[in-house]
């Protein structure tokens, strides 16, 4: 990362600071409290996101680095001002009570996905786990690379058994889920009458 480009404010909001209130504010923190805890009225920082979203598109260009910090700051946002402040987001070792393994997440991800083209609210899938989308997320960046370790090295003596590992997973959740919604199928059209 270039750090001349990344170490500007904008109405006194570094870039880690951006990333860390628009994490959150995902993760259920009022937007009145951010502006508490920045020093901004409303008006300006209005202004700051507007400004800072246009900044973030032109330091992607330079240097994707600044993705991936953007994206592990809005997952774990306790930096600069928020270092301290009290967040409505568990971090991901209260998380990882929750969704202890891959195969835990692996669940709720094909649960998600099989509900939704049954008509369900993938949302609300994540609220029967106690998740909402900010602790979705640092689940998501979490599992993530996990997952990609798993296909680490292709030409690994032990690389067929994870990947069978993980596919069998994958594939035993997605059929005791279609089973379980293909009897249920939302009509999203029922209260319509022609």
């Amino acid at each position: 990362m270039t750090e001349t480009s990344g170490s500007e404010k904008i109405n006194g909001v570094s870039f880690e600071e951006y990333a860390a209130a628009c994490g959150n504010l995902m993760q259920g923190m009022s937007e009145a409290e951010v502006l508490k805890i920045l020093g901004l009225e409303k008006p300006v920082w209005d202004d700051t996101v507007k400004k800072w979203n246009v900044q973030l598109g032109e330091l992607a260009v330079k240097d994707m680095a600044y993705m991936t910090r953007y994206g592990e700051i809005f997952a774990n946002p306790k930096v600069g001002r928020f270092a301290n402040a009290a967040s409505p987001a568990a971090d991901i070792t209260e998380l990882l009570k929750i969704v202890p393994d891959l195969n835990a997440y692996l669940k709720i991800q094909i649960h998600q996905s099989v509900a939704n083209t049954y008509g369900f609210d993938p949302v609300t899938i994540l609220a029967e786990y106690g998740i909402d989308l900010g602790k979705w997320g640092a689940l998501n960046m979490h599992y993530g690379k996990e997952q990609n370790k798993l296909f680490e090295n292709p030409h690994s003596s032990d690389f067929n058994e994870r990947l069978a590992s993980y596919s069998g997973m994958r594939e035993h959740w997605t059929q005791y889920f279609e089973s379980k919604y293909s009897q249920s199928k939302v009509d999203l059209g029922q209260d319509i009458k022609f």
